[in-house]
């Protein structure tokens, strides 16, 4: 099986544990041609990851006209989301898409800079770590994580675990693809790592001298040719490019990469009121397979055991057996003594009951790692209107914050059988709000 991207060319299956490089001017159709072989890489059933700072992956999942399904791949973060993208869960996420074996695009463009380059590091350093089968990541806007020049020590850790990464993948049956508008501002140590260059429009003198020493480095061709074969790049038309792969199988090729089949999010079309209205193919079984791994169904604690975690008492103890020994009456005129007549009491059982007040464990209640958390972090951060509670509107500000609802309904059953929640007549669910209480220790902010 081979990866068609033109009517003229196709890359071998092996190119999914190829480096590649996508290297052109902004608007010459890197990040479209890049697409191209990721569609071919889904298509052939091959995994991918894409490291997505701009927010365009996502067109992925719906085809070029908008009106039919695109291929299965589930979005993380950005406004196509189908799960949120949790900063400080980056490893727990590299290792459920590794395990549940899915596609994804990690969305980052609704992050800071800085927060970007505190996930990219920790995530691909695990996905080093663990993954073993072929799985081929793209990197949007590669400069961005791995520059030529470092500017404090967030850059370097980050340059320093993506150069790694490249470098090493190999090891693992892990490929990438760089893409970025920059050559030379992206890492030198980044793009001599590169199997394959695909060069597209390119015009800045800059930018061409960092083609120019890779090509220097992977060949012996005449440099009178080379200056004219450089100086041709200005010319490319959009989609237009150069196939440079030295080594078996020899690619050295002028081509047009083909169209599309899923849509091409542009900045121009994110601007229009369509974009709101986009509907992405459904994966809902590939996000039923990654929350199995990322986050395994909360068992819900009994009530016994629950007063018990609470720090309150449960007690069931019987009250004293009472004995009681009297004498018969007189004694009959027998010659014999009397015999004791014993009357023994049913013991009472008594049952304490004590309602517990809510203890669960919270992240700084802004990422509560149970759905009973993000329920109680809902219940306790909204003040208006505690007795107009109910399913649906809780449902909503889960998902408001960014969380996944799933089980919200077993959860809040829960907390009606504790009465932490009670149903009103007018079936609404009225909170008692000094059951759930947050309480300061040593700066940590714990919910009990």
């Amino acid at each position: 099986m081979s990866l068609k991207i033109s009517s003229t060319q196709s890359l071998p299956r092996d190119a999914v544990t190829w480096v590649l490089a996508f290297l052109a001017k902004r608007g010459a159709g890197k990040t479209y041609s890049a697409s191209v072989l990721a569609e071919e890489m889904l298509k052939a059933n091959i995994p991918i990851v894409v490291i997505d700072g701009m927010g365009i992956w996502w067109g992925l999942r719906i085809s070029r006209d908008t009106k039919s399904n695109g291929l299965p791949i589930v979005v993380f973060g950005g406004e196509h989301q189908d799960l949120p993208l949790i900063p400080d869960k980056a490893q727990q996420m590299a290792r459920a898409i590794v395990e549940s074996n899915i596609s994804c695009v990690l969305d980052l463009s609704g992050f800071s800079k800085s927060q970007m380059k505190k996930i990219v590091p920790a995530f691909l350093d695990e996905l080093y770590k663990i993954n073993r089968m072929e799985r081929h990541v793209f990197i949007e806007e590669a400069d961005m994580f791995a520059p030529q020049r470092t500017i404090g020590p967030e850059d370097a850790i980050c340059q320093g675990a993506v150069t790694s990464f490249v470098r090493r993948g190999g090891n693992h049956n892990l490929g990438v693809t760089m893409i970025t508008q920059r050559s030379a501002v992206l890492s030198k140590d980044m793009l001599t790592q590169a199997d394959c260059l695909v060069i597209l429009r390119t015009l800045a003198p800059q930018d061409k001298k960092a083609i120019q020493l890779w090509v220097e480095e992977m060949t012996d061709k005449d440099k009178t040719a080379l200056a004219k074969w450089y100086d041709s790049l200005k010319e490319l038309e959009n989609g237009q490019a150069w196939i440079w792969h030295p080594e078996a199988p020899e690619i050295y090729k002028k081509i047009h990469f083909r169209e599309r089949e899923t849509f091409h999010a542009t900045r121009e079309f994110i601007r229009t009121p369509q974009a709101g209205h986009i509907k992405l193919m459904d994966v809902d079984d590939f996000i039923t397979r990654f929350r199995a791994v990322f986050e395994p169904k909360p068992k819900l604690v009994q009530e016994a055991p629950i007063a018990k975690q609470a720090g309150i008492p449960v007690s069931f103890g019987p009250k004293p057996v009472k004995v009681e020994v009297s004498l018969s009456p007189p004694p009959v005129a027998t010659g014999k003594p009397p015999e004791p007549m014993i009357q023994q009491s049913l013991p009472n059982l008594t049952i304490e009951q004590f309602k517990p007040t809510l203890g669960l464990s919270v992240e700084m209640l802004d990422q509560p790692t149970t759905i009973l958390g993000k329920v109680a972090v809902v219940l306790n951060n909204d003040p208006n209107n505690p007795g107009k509670w109910n399913l649906k509107r809780i449902v909503k500000d889960i998902q408001d914050h960014g969380w996944d609802a799933g089980d919200t309904g077993e959860a809040v059953n829960q907390l009606l059988r504790w009465e932490i929640l009670v149903k009103r007549a007018d079936k609404y669910l009225q909170l008692h709000k000094g059951r759930i209480r947050v309480v300061n220790h040593e700066g940590a902010l714990v919910a009990q």
